[in-house]
């Protein structure tokens, strides 16, 4: 998920992450040149950098423009210089320098018993107007197995004077304790959406051994061996009605099984990265593993992984020929092979910043994190014929690599892609792209690896953010049955308390599921659940989890319902995961001992407890034998001239045509339909123009006498004139409260709903905003209009009217930039009930992530309203003449 934009998606630049205090006391130090490997395991190492670098070096950088300069410095008694520029990378919450103690791959270093990494971070505060540092820690032994994994915020508020502008932050992480030599051990510095640019300096780095509590508790619940379900004993479908048509019988076998099983109290439990991210340092590829003895029953893979973010190959592996994708393949297959179905997701890049990179090797660059990146109208962009088309092919070309690689092995896939498209994180979200070109970029990505690259084992899911509140909801940019096979949502408990009331929300959003599940002949599954704490997007807290029986409450929740699975997100290092893990064979997370109990239950079902599919007997049919949809004009377009109509068609129809309504639902065209290939295409004459009059209006694709597919469209309605500075006034929506609807996205918390109205409430003109919101315990209800990256230059603030409802509840005025959100507490004004004009400077907007906020790139305005206090509120608050201003 990924309230509000980043969360998991690349774990490092996520992390919580912990920056101590430098320690009452200090052990002793000694110059790692002069210890025998058993000194250095008692006292700890140092490096004072006072004639050379000591054994460090240039490590490489991450998502970094250019190269930095690395060298030995004698300023501050001795430190490692650093010339840097992140100003070209300013954009970005993860740009990484490393620096590598280049002495442990000849000589592996033995710092056993250590488990604290300590500098002094010298920074000049004139350099930047913005950001933050991160630190990364990071480790191999020599097994080449990973040690270490930390990258916590670096506490800039911290810092001390020490002359000439300079400041100095003591930096110390905790990592696991260190158990066998390091053959590989880098410390990073990491831009995060700062504009630094000058020199840093890293001094007196040093590793220790510090008496810390772990929080840890020991494993004392005894796992159960679990028995294999038995295909024969569920309810399987006779036919599986599947958007591939020429979908292998394995496919269609795990459909009809996961289909079997959702018609059950069981429930397949998923984890994301099972089988290439994990926290514990234990031998073996999955934390999951580690506790129970099984893997999950469905494990996750992200498009991150091929290129770079969420897996790395060695030298040895590059040598060897390995990619990627070759790597990605080989480490699934343990899980696949003991029952495991395979899910992909995909964190894709904001393709309109890949086209401006320098090309590698002639190819287009797809590396670093940028879906939360939501400016250049992308979606658009990448559809046939836009201008990004081969740019986004050639991303679904690597992701078509791997999935190749999993039919070759005769692995089925659910490929999840655009997940979370009700809300206004990623550029494929609502606030960034009509209905219609999601719907036509979900289509044609089907189209694409389907019938172009020839993939016959994918089955589609479609997952958009929960709470769902109605069926119409949902179905909101539900692509068509043609292309779906799984109706799944995502939706994350945050900040859980005992006694609130998620589970609640939880349970009534997978109802709606189920129920348009039913109605459209499609498999159900809860596609992300977990548990978010704190503000950082993060995951699962180390310490302190208020319901740590919460997998166990998830079950019961979920088996009720014909949900066939749940997956949880993935566990990335001891600062972002969504699951328990081990630290020793005896010892792990404070809800590892519930987490068995969780295994135990008899409806959980895990890896080697899936069926076995050869024995399951069933047939193929098309989700829908004929199919079209609508390809131009899109939604909302102004048909203001005699306009061709476009659709793609698939099938054998009888008859086709276009058929025209006005607002009132009165038909004043029919137009037939030519095809041409797999091509319909009709014409809008003056004439029929001239009978719809100035009006908005519907067109419609008619195959065999059934809509297939509808857009609403304003006919002979210019836009009104261009205003960078207004956000909205309200007037321009013609007293359609659908159109007011289409342009918003919504953002809610479980339970809690909010619906943008108009209303005669108003300051000006004839129409304002109602913003209707319901919010309960811990809930929280916005609304998002994107502003696609528009450019405030000449203003100073964000001006609105507003009448409160003196409700009292946290009123947040929102701007995006960047990807970052930069926030206004509003509380104070929703305590009062009298119309105002309230005008915010944007200095008093404040980033989440400490950024500086760009006024030439807006790319939202949003309102949110969270609880203050139990009481669920059902409210209204009143919004007019939304617009940048001048103080």
């Amino acid at each position: 998920m990924k309230l509000h934009g980043l969360r998991q998606a690349i774990a490092l630049s996520l992390s919580a992450g912990m920056v101590l205090a430098v320690p009452a006391v200090v052990p002793q130090f000694v110059p790692q040149a002069v210890l025998s490997q058993a000194e250095a395991a008692k006292v700890g190492v140092a490096w004072d950098f006072k004639k050379d670098l000591d054994g460090w070096k240039y490590g490489g950088k991450w998502a970094y423009k250019g190269k930095p300069e690395i060298e030995h410095s004698s300023e501050f008694g001795g430190t490692v210089r650093l010339g840097v520029d992140f100003s070209q990378v300013a954009d970005s919450s993860w740009s990484e320098v490393k620096l590598e103690y280049g002495a442990a791959a000849a000589k592996p270093l033995n710092l056993a018993g250590t488990n604290v990494i300590a500098y002094d971070f010298y920074f000049q505060p004139k350099n930047m107007t913005g950001g933050q540092f991160k630190t990364k820690v990071y480790a191999k032994d020599a097994s080449d197995v990973e040690v270490m994994n930390a990258a916590p915020d670096i506490d800039l508020s911290k810092a001390k004077d020490v002359g000439k502008g300079w400041k100095v932050v003591h930096v110390a992480v905790q990592v696991p304790e260190v158990q066998a030599p390091l053959s590989y051990l880098v410390v990073s510095v990491v831009g995060s959406n700062t504009d630094y640019k000058g020199d840093l300096f890293v001094g007196h780095l040093r590793v220790s051994h510090e008496a810390v509590a772990d929080g840890y508790v020991d494993v004392t619940t005894r796992v159960q061996p679990q028995a294999k379900l038995n295909a024969s004993a569920l309810p399987l479908p006779s036919v599986a009605p599947l958007v591939d048509k020429d979908a292998t019988q394995r496919t269609a076998q795990t459909y009809a099984m996961l289909k079997g099983i959702a018609a059950t109290q069981n429930v397949v439990y998923g984890h994301q990265n099972e089988m290439n991210r994990k926290v514990s340092t234990l031998p073996g590829r999955s934390d999951t593993y580690d506790i129970v003895q099984d893997y999950a029953g469905i494990v996750g893979v992200d498009g991150l992984a091929l290129t770079g973010d969420e897996l790395e190959l060695t030298d040895a592996e590059r040598a060897a020929g390995e990619t990627y994708a070759s790597k990605l393949a080989r480490l699934v297959l343990p899980a696949v092979q003991d029952g495991a179905v395979l899910t992909m997701s995909c964190h894709m890049p904001n393709f309109a910043e890949v086209a401006e990179r320098p090309k590698l090797n002639g190819a287009y660059d797809y590396t670093g994190y940028s879906p939360n990146h939501t400016g250049g109208n992308v979606v658009s962009r990448i559809l046939p014929g836009g201008d990004l088309h081969d740019v986004y092919t050639g991303y679904l070309d690597l992701v078509a690599d791997f999935l190749g690689r999993m039919q070759a092995a005769d692995v089925p896939v659910i490929f999840r892609p655009f997940h979370e498209n009700n809300g206004s994180w990623f550029w494929w979200g609502a606030a960034y792209c009509t209905p219609s070109e999601y719907k036509n970029l979900f289509r044609s990505t089907v189209e694409y690896l389907r019938d172009e690259k020839g993939l016959h084992k994918l089955l589609y899911a479609y997952s958009p953010n929960g709470p769902i509140k109605d069926a119409a909801d949902y179905a909101a940019r539900y692509p068509g049955d043609a292309f779906i096979d799984i109706t799944g949502f995502d939706l994350y408990h945050r900040d859980p308390q005992k006694d609130d009331m998620w589970m609640k929300g939880f349970d009534a959003t997978m109802d709606v599921v189920d129920q348009f599940a039913d109605a459209h002949g499609k498999l159900a599954a809860v596609t992300e659940a977990g548990i978010l704490v704190g503000n950082t997007g993060g995951a699962l807290a180390k310490t302190g989890n208020q319901r740590t029986d919460w997998f166990n409450e998830a079950l019961k929740t979920i088996a009720p319902h014909k949900m066939a699975y749940f997956l949880t997100w993935a566990n990335f290092n001891e600062d972002n995961f969504d699951q328990p893990y081990l630290v020793t064979a005896k010892r792990g997370h404070e809800m590892v001992n519930k987490f068995i109990d969780f295994y135990n239950a008899p409806s959980s079902i895990f890896a080697k407890q899936m069926p076995e599919l050869a024995s399951i007997t069933t047939n193929i049919v098309p989700a829908m034998s004929t199919y079209g949809y609508l390809t131009a004009p899109g939604a909302t377009a102004r048909v203001l001239a005699p306009t061709t109509i476009t659709a793609r068609v698939a099938g054998e129809e009888k008859t086709a045509q276009f058929v025209l309504k006005k607002k009132d639902g009165t038909m004043f065209a029919t137009i037939p339909a030519t095809r041409k290939g797999d091509a319909l295409i009709g014409e809008i004459t003056a004439d029929a123009l001239a009978a719809a009059g100035q009006t908005v209006g519907t067109i419609a694709l008619e195959l065999d006498g059934e809509t297939a597919d509808s857009v609403m469209v304003f006919y002979n309605m210019p836009a009104p004139a261009a205003d960078p500075a207004r956000v909205d006034d309200f007037e321009s929506y013609y007293g359609d409260g659908g159109l007011l609807k289409a342009a918003y996205s919504t953002n809610c918390g479980a339970g809690c709903t909010v619906e943008p109205l108009l209303t005669d409430a108003h300051q000006g003109g004839e129409t304002g905003l109602d913003f209707h919101y319901t919010i309960g315990k811990g809930g929280y209800a916005g609304i998002i209009k994107n502003l696609d990256g528009v450019d405030w230059s000449a203003y100073d603030a964000v001006q609105f009217w507003v009448t409160p409802d003196g409700k009292g509840q946290k009123l947040i005025c929102q701007l995006n930039a960047n990807g970052e959100d930069f926030e206004v507490d509003l509380t104070d004004v929703a305590k009062t009930t009298a119309p105002q004009l309230v005008t915010l400077p944007f200095s008093s907007f404040k980033g989440k992530n400490g950024g500086t906020f760009d006024k030439s790139a807006v790319q939202h305005f949003a309102i949110y309203c969270n609880t203050i206090g139990d009481a669920t509120v059902d409210s209204h608050l009143y919004f007019d003449d939304i617009r940048a201003a001048k103080k």
